[in-house]
Formats: structure tokens, C-alpha cells, sequence
């Protein structure tokens, strides 16, 4: 009777598994410290540039020439901003305006292209598709500045230079790439029975993709329309090279009137980068969830 209620304890006795389970929980814990402490780094490593820039727009000329760092102004100023707002070369009005539409129907005009390009690419099987998809990748990581100088030349063959229309195309054409591979990738998760169904119901191709298959695939153009706004919005290569006319040039071009041949006031600079930056900021706050719905939805459905 011993013998048998001894192992009868021994087989219903929890004890042996519990180190096993400390163990596992020990691992995990320590993952999720690890996985932490390094976002943590990532996001401290990406925050310090702006930190440095908050703290600069707000600090006088003579402590931000000091060697001492501080990531705090000793003292706080808006000197810097009314510099910014009250300089009549920068029309921070007029230069805001322009980059909200030339932003704007850029990304409209990128959207209206890539949309049905992307939905070609995810939908289709045509001669030449694997080459075209292997043409947009290299054009993506081709640098804008080695195709500036083509660009303008091209521009001034077709009278388009001082002019916003030339300078729209670039950027929407620029951006084809990087907005036609994002919504392929979201149409491939968008079930191909649903258009199916459409056009059994009556619908053509071109109404299937308008009427069903871009309402399911809105997370995704709105997060790839964010994106193209926001890069047309902070580029100032083209803009600078494209546009010389003071009453066009854009708000990221404005920056040159802080910037002489002998030395750079920083503190306006950083100020006026505060204010390029704030309706970027706006936007991705804003947007937010859905941007990161936008880009997940695409790789989990």
C-alpha cells in the first residue's frame, strides 16, 4: 500500500515542472526586456536630432556658438521665430500655400497612376511584367540627384521650368516606385472572389476596381497618399533647381534666406525647420492609426 500511494504521488506531483515553467518565463521576460531596451535606443537615437533642433530654435545666438552641450536652452528665446516670421524674403505664408498644392495635387496625380498600376501588377499576367517590376526597383534606388540635370534639360525643352506643372510631374513620377510596389502588395491581400462577384454582377473591370476593390484598399492609399505628401512637401532639391521665381518657390526653399556665404544663423534655421516640420508632424499624428493599419493590413490579411 506504501509503494503504491508513493507513486501515485509521484505521477500527480506538479513539483518537476515548475523550473521547467520559471524557466520559460524567465526566457520570455527577458526577450521582452531586450526587445524594449532596444526600441528604446532606436527611438532615443532618432529623437536626438530633433531634440537638438527644438532646443536650437529656442536658444540665442551667443550660447549656441558655446561648448557646452545641453539638450535644454539656458536662455529661452523666441528671437529666433520672430526673426523667421518677420523676414519679408521668406513670405512664410505664401511659400506654405504653395507647398500645399503643389503637394496636394502632386500626390493626387501619384495616386491616380499607381493605384491602377498596382492593381495591374497584383492582378494581371503580361509579357514583360517581371522586367517591368525589376525597372521600377532600380529606378527606386537610383539617387534624384544623378537624374536632376536630365530632368531640367527635359523641363526646358518643353517650356515647363518657373512653373508648377513641371515641377508636379517630377514629383508624382518620382514617387511611382515606391506607391506602385506598396499597393501591389496591399491588392494581393484583397481577395480576388470579391471583384469576381462584382463582375458577375454586372460591373466591368475598370467599376470592380472602383466600386469594391479601392474601398478595401483605402487603408492603403491613404497611408502611400501620406507618405508622397510628406516627401513633396520636404523636398528641396527640385524645388530649389525647377522653380526661381520668388512668388512660387516653395516653403523648404525659404531656408536660403538664413544661410549666407560667410556664415549660417542657426537659430533662424532651426526655427524656420520647426516650422516646415509642424504640419508634417500634424499629419503623421492625425493619421497615425491608420498609417500603421496601412501598413500592416497589407503583409497580415
Amino acid at each position: 500500500m506504501t509503494a503504491f500511494a508513493n507513486s501515485k504521488l509521484k505521477q500527480t506531483d506538479p513539483q518537476p515542472q515548475i523550473p521547467w515553467l520559471r524557466m520559460r518565463t524567465v526566457k520570455k521576460v527577458g526577450r521582452l526586456v531586450v526587445q524594449y531596451i532596444l526600441a528604446g535606443l532606436m527611438a532615443l537615437i532618432c529623437l536626438v536630432p530633433i531634440i537638438w533642433m527644438v532646443k536650437s530654435s529656442f536658444e540665442t545666438a551667443q550660447w549656441m556658438r558655446s561648448s557646452r552641450i545641453q539638450f535644454w536652452p539656458i536662455e529661452p528665446t523666441l528671437i529666433n521665430y520672430k526673426n523667421v516670421l518677420s523676414n519679408p524674403n521668406a513670405a512664410i505664408g505664401r511659400s506654405m500655400l504653395n507647398s500645399l498644392i503643389v503637394s496636394s495635387l502632386a500626390t493626387l496625380l501619384n495616386l491616380a497612376l499607381t493605384a491602377t498600376a498596382g492593381y495591374a501588377m497584383s492582378r494581371f499576367k503580361f509579357k514583360g511584367k517581371t522586367i517591368f517590376a525589376m525597372y521600377l526597383l532600380i529606378f527606386y534606388m537610383i539617387p534624384g540627384t544623378l537624374v536632376l540635370i536630365g530632368m531640367f534639360v527635359m523641363l526646358a525643352q518643353l517650356h515647363l521650368l518657373n512653373n508648377w506643372i513641371g515641377l508636379i510631374l517630377l514629383y508624382a513620377v518620382g514617387g511611382i516606385p515606391f506607391s506602385t510596389w506598396w499597393l501591389k502588395g496591399y491588392f494581393d491581400s484583397i481577395p480576388v472572389e470579391i471583384e469576381e462577384g462584382a463582375m458577375v454582377d454586372g460591373c466591368n473591370r475598370l467599376e470592380a476596381l472602383w466600386r469594391v476593390v479601392l474601398p478595401l484598399a483605402m487603408p492603403g492609399v491613404i497611408t502611400v497618399g501620406i507618405f508622397q505628401f510628406v516627401g513633396c512637401w520636404n523636398e528641396f532639391m527640385l524645388a530649389l533647381t525647377i522653380i526661381q521665381n520668388p512668388k512660387l518657390q516653395l516653403l523648404p526653399v525659404q531656408i536660403i534666406n538664413f544661410m549666407g556665404y560667410q556664415r549660417v544663423e542657426w537659430g533662424p534655421v532651426m526655427a524656420f525647420s520647426m516650422l516646415v516640420s509642424i504640419p508634417a508632424v500634424i499629419l503623421f499624428a492625425i493619421a497615425q492609426r491608420g498609417i500603421v493599419g496601412g501598413m500592416m493590413s497589407g503583409f497580415t490579411r
